[in-house]
C-alpha cells in the first residue's frame, strides 16, 4: 500500500494544474448529480491526481465537487495506490517510478460518500516518444471587420513517434506571461494624505498562468509512418497583455491508448469546432467510469494512463507582432467636490502626479497588478 506523503509539497508541484479543471460536464437540468470522475496516471514519479465531482444542470453551472470519497489507483500487478484528499474533490497520491512502466494497465476505483462504488476499466500505458520540436510562425487572420486582419503568433509541434509508440496523441499546453501594474503605490488618500518612499513596487510585478482551453489531438494509424508536421496548436496576438514582456508555455505531450483517444477526440469535435470546451455546454460524452453498485447511473469522465514528455519555452519582443493592448489602468481628475467626494467605503484612494505636474486619481488595478488576474508570486522557473 502507498499512501500520501509530505501535502505541504503538493503546492509547488501542481501549482500549475492543481487549480485548472480539464472537464467540467455541464448537462441539462433533467440528469442533474451525475458523477463526474477524471484523472490520469503517468509515467513520471510524482503526485498522481483523480477529481471526483457532481454535474451541474444548464442554468445554473458550477464546479460540484465531492469530499470524502476513498479513491484507490490500482495496476494490473497487484499493486494499490491509496488517495488523500488535499482540496475538495482532489484526490492525490505520489508513485514512485518504479511502478510507472509502459504496458502496465492501471484503473482508478472510488467509493462515493454514498457507498457507491465507481470504477474505470484498466487502461494501459503505451510507450510516447520525447516532443519533438514547438515552434511558432507569424500569420495575419481575418477578423469579422474585412478591412481589418489580426496578426498572431502561432505555435506548432511536430511528432516524431517512429519507433514501437503509440499512434495516439494528445498535447496540453499551459501559458504563463509577466506583466506589470501601471504605477508603483506612491501617494494614498484615506482622510489623511500619505506619501510612500521610496514608492512601493512589491504589488506592481505580476505573473498569470493559464491552461489553453483549446483540446489538441492527433492520430498516426492511417499515416504511412508514425510522425505528424506542423500540427497547429493555440495562437497569441499582441491585444492582450501576453507579449508585453515575457512569455513562456509548457507543451505536454500525452501518449494515449486508441479507447483514451477517441474520447479526447469527441470532446475535441465538440469544443474546438463549436467555440471552445468552456463557451458552450458539451456534450455528456460517454467515458470509460461505471457505477458498479448501480449500473444505470450513468457516470461522466474519463482515466486514462499516458507517457507523457513536456517541454518549457520562453519568448520576448516577437517581431511582426505589434503590441496593442490596455494597461487597465484607469485615471481620472480630482472632481469639483475635491477629496469630499470620497467617503470611508472608497479609502484607500491611489494617485499620482503626471508629467506635467497634475494631480491624478488611479484605479486600484493600477497600482496592484493582482486585480488583473495574476499572482505576485514568481514561478519557480522564471528567470531572473
Amino acid at each position: 500500500m502507498h499512501r500520501i506523503k509530505n501535502i505541504p509539497l503538493i503546492i509547488t508541484l501542481l501549482m500549475l494544474f492543481s487549480c485548472i479543471k480539464l472537464y467540467d460536464p455541464q448537462i441539462d437540468s433533467n440528469a442533474k448529480n451525475k458523477y463526474v470522475v477524471s484523472g490520469r496516471i503517468t509515467n513520471t514519479e510524482g503526485w498522481q491526481e483523480v477529481d471526483v465531482s457532481l454535474s451541474s444542470p444548464i442554468e445554473s453551472p458550477s464546479y460540484v465537487p465531492v469530499s470524502g470519497c476513498r479513491v484507490n489507483i490500482l495496476d494490473d500487478k497487484g499493486n494499490i495506490f491509496l488517495m488523500e484528499e488535499y482540496n475538495p474533490g482532489q484526490y492525490l497520491v505520489w508513485i514512485g517510478q518504479e511502478y510507472l512502466k509502459p504496458g502496465i494497465s492501471y484503473k482508478v476505483m472510488v467509493v462515493a460518500p454514498g457507498r457507491e462504488i465507481l470504477v474505470s476499466g484498466f487502461d494501459k500505458m503505451p510507450a510516447g516518444p520525447s516532443i519533438d520540436s514547438v515552434y511558432y510562425s507569424v500569420n495575419v487572420i481575418p477578423t469579422p471587420d474585412p478591412d481589418v486582419n489580426h496578426r498572431v503568433m502561432q505555435f506548432y509541434v511536430d511528432l516524431n513517434a517512429i519507433g514501437n509508440y503509440s499512434q495516439y496523441y494528445k498535447w496540453d499546453v499551459v501559458e504563463t506571461w509577466e506583466y506589470h501594474a501601471a504605477h508603483p503605490l506612491e501617494y494614498f488618500y484615506d482622510g489623511t494624505f500619505h506619501e510612500v518612499y521610496p514608492p512601493d513596487y512589491s504589488k506592481n510585478k505580476c505573473w498569470s498562468t493559464n491552461l489553453v482551453k483549446n483540446v489538441f489531438t492527433v492520430s498516426t494509424k492511417s499515416l504511412s509512418q508514425n510522425t505528424y508536421k506542423q500540427y497547429p496548436l493555440h495562437y497569441v496576438d499582441g491585444h492582450t497583455s501576453r507579449l508585453g514582456i515575457l512569455y513562456s508555455i509548457l507543451v505536454r505531450q500525452l501518449a494515449l491508448t486508441e479507447e483514451a483517444y477517441n474520447y479526447w477526440e469527441q470532446l475535441r469535435i465538440n469544443s474546438n469546432e463549436q467555440g471552445g470546451l468552456y463557451e458552450k455546454q458539451p456534450l455528456a460524452i460517454k467515458g470509460n467510469i461505471q457505477n458498479a453498485t448501480n449500473p444505470d447511473n450513468e457516470v461522466l469522465g474519463y482515466f486514462y494512463a499516458t507517457s507523457e514528455s513536456t517541454r518549457r519555452y520562453f519568448y520576448h519582443d516577437i517581431e511582426g507582432i505589434p503590441l496593442d493592448f490596455s494597461n487597465s489602468c484607469s485615471e481620472d481628475v480630482l472632481g469639483r467636490f475635491g477629496w469630499r467626494e470620497f467617503k470611508p467605503d472608497d479609502y484607500p484612494v491611489y494617485y499620482y502626479y503626471n508629467a506635467v505636474g497634475a494631480l491624478k486619481i488611479l484605479g486600484r488595478e493600477c497600482v496592484d497588478c493582482r486585480l488583473m488576474g495574476g499572482t505576485t508570486e514568481k514561478p519557480d522557473f522564471w528567470p531572473n
